[in-house]
């Protein structure tokens, strides 16, 4: 008999972030594996927007690593259950 895999919680957390070199580490807890980070890079003095970006394997991860880069201006981030 095949034991079966957790759902994800669906009760929703913070993201945790620190600088790591030239990179954003981000993690979030383990019982939210299958949740989604998106990212959105807009001006501040525009906000937030409707263009969010799934991050590549972030389904998949409970912590993942985003490269710094300044020209960026503004991220904003959010973990999404799907």
């Amino acid at each position: 008999m095949g034991g079966a895999a957790p759902l994800p919680s669906l009760d929703s957390t913070s993201l945790a972030a620190r600088i790591s070199g030239s990179q954003l580490q981000l993690s979030w807890p383990q019982d939210h594996l299958g949740w989604s980070l998106q990212i959105q890079t807009n001006s501040l003095s525009k906000g937030l927007g409707t263009n969010w970006a799934v991050v590549p394997n972030s389904q998949l991860a409970n912590q993942i690593f985003i490269p710094i880069n300044p020209a960026n201006g503004s991220v904003f981030l959010r973990l999404i259950y799907p």
